[in-house]
């Protein structure tokens, strides 16, 4: 008579389907708890009781699962309320992006990089050069000017994460180093020495952005009736 009382070990089915949006979606927070050089394919893979190679069938590569999983993050940029005043929206694209990619340093990282925004980011982009052409701006210099307040939004967002800044909210090196250079040698960088900043804030941010946005449509705004500066 056989032994039923031992334990039999059950016969695996087919593993439970697995699709992109819940692999984006974990390496998501993958990289939230460690960034960028924290995700690996198989760490994933461990997390979500798969293989690296069935990863790979999803999304490709690591590099390729980034990129959703920026597409899928930046998906909320393309579908804002935009003002229609040209100016006001280009405040307001500047403004979505700066607090969008302020709150998830991963992105800040690779950002620094060189790596890519996400597709609903493009949205933006366009609107940018958009509400610079409504202003008056000829395309190259609406497209140079779009440049110059991304170049200024992203040292501003990189200035959050400034590793050499004092977590205790003390002085950075830098201002401690105008403080103790004698007032002669360094005059106006003494008289600001108060207001140096200690990282950047939304309000330092914005205070900024508009000082920019005001110069350039002053400066090359109505170049399309004749009235701006030429090329």
């Amino acid at each position: 008579m056989s032994d039923t009382s031992r334990t039999r070990t059950p016969r695996r089915g087919r593993p439970p389907t697995m699709t992109s949006e819940q692999i984006v979606e974990q390496a998501r927070t993958h990289l939230v708890a460690g960034g960028a050089d924290g995700l690996s394919m198989r760490a994933l893979a461990k997390s979500l009781g798969t293989t690296p190679m069935a990863l790979y069938r999803h999304v490709g590569d690591k590099e390729q699962l980034i990129s959703a999983v920026l597409d899928t993050y930046s998906q909320g940029l393309g579908a804002l309320d935009l003002p229609d005043d040209p100016g006001d929206r280009l405040r307001s694209v500047f403004a979505a992006i700066f607090d969008v990619l302020a709150s998830e340093r991963w992105i800040i990282e690779l950002l620094q990089r060189g790596g890519r925004g996400g597709s609903g980011a493009l949205v933006m982009v366009d609107q940018a050069i958009a509400a610079c052409i409504e202003l008056g701006m000829q395309p190259r210099r609406a497209l140079l000017t779009y440049r110059a307040l991304w170049n200024y939004a992203l040292g501003a967002l990189l200035n959050i994460y400034d590793g050499d800044r004092p977590a205790d909210g003390s002085a950075s090196p830098l201002a401690q180093k105008i403080r103790a250079t004698d007032a002669g040698e360094l005059p106006t960088l003494k008289a600001v020495l108060e207001d140096w900043p200690q990282g950047t804030t939304q309000q330092h941010y914005l205070e900024g952005l508009d000082i920019l946005i005001d110069g350039y449509i002053a400066r090359f705004g109505r170049e399309s009736d004749g009235r701006g500066v030429s090329e």
